[in-house]
């Protein structure tokens, strides 16, 4: 089945054979689970949303048109499902406890300190970042996610949160502003490269 494309596995599914549901999942489950991470801040909240997304992908599977490329009808319903999380009173977002220090295997030129610091620094990095996305409003949030992180089109994301492309283009223009000015307030000058 990894020879088909994402659109002949759901005409599949929607004739009611079930076996590509592994193969959708594999192929998107991690950019779901990232996207919902980034987006709620937290990787429980991203992994029961990711978990309820392909869940209502197959429940409303014949809801799905060929109009639209598979991915951005998928993260559609990761945005209405990250909303939904969003709107219980007990779900706010929440801060992520402890990160993990993840260790890298260093080139044999480099010390095992020069690496620590490294690390530290993009974990230093990452999470100003972080801690900037959260300055901006979820629609400006959902914008920069999907076109910095998941690199879909303005044209996808217009899709997605149901507005015009020109509208996406300034929510992107205007958030990246935002963001800029956060991490220069937060003293993140050095993370201005990145975003």
């Amino acid at each position: 089945m990894k020879h088909l494309s994402d659109e002949e596995l759901m005409s599949i599914v929607q004739a009611g054979d079930f076996a590509p549901a592994s193969e959708l999942y594999d192929r998107y489950s991690g950019r779901i689970y990232n996207f919902a991470y980034r987006f709620l801040r937290n990787s429980e909240s991203g992994e029961d949303v990711t978990q309820e997304v392909f869940a209502r992908m197959f429940k409303n599977a014949n809801q799905f048109r060929g109009g639209a490329k598979f991915s951005t009808w998928l993260f559609a319903i990761a945005r209405n499902q990250c909303r939904d999380y969003l709107r219980k009173p007990e779900n706010k977002v929440k801060k992520e406890g402890e990160d993990v220090l993840i260790t890298l295997q260093a080139p044999a030129e480099l010390s095992p300190y020069r690496n620590l610091e490294r690390q530290e620094d993009k974990k230093m990095n990452e999470e100003m970042i972080e801690e900037a996305l959260m300055v901006l409003s979820p629609d400006q949030r959902e914008a920069i996610v999907l076109s910095r992180y998941h690199g879909l089109t303005y044209g996808e994301i217009a899709q997605i949160s149901g507005v015009s492309e020109n509208a996406i283009k300034t929510r992107v223009f205007r958030s990246l502003e935002l963001l800029k000015q956060a991490l220069v307030a937060r003293g993140g000058d050095q993370c201005l490269n990145v975003v």
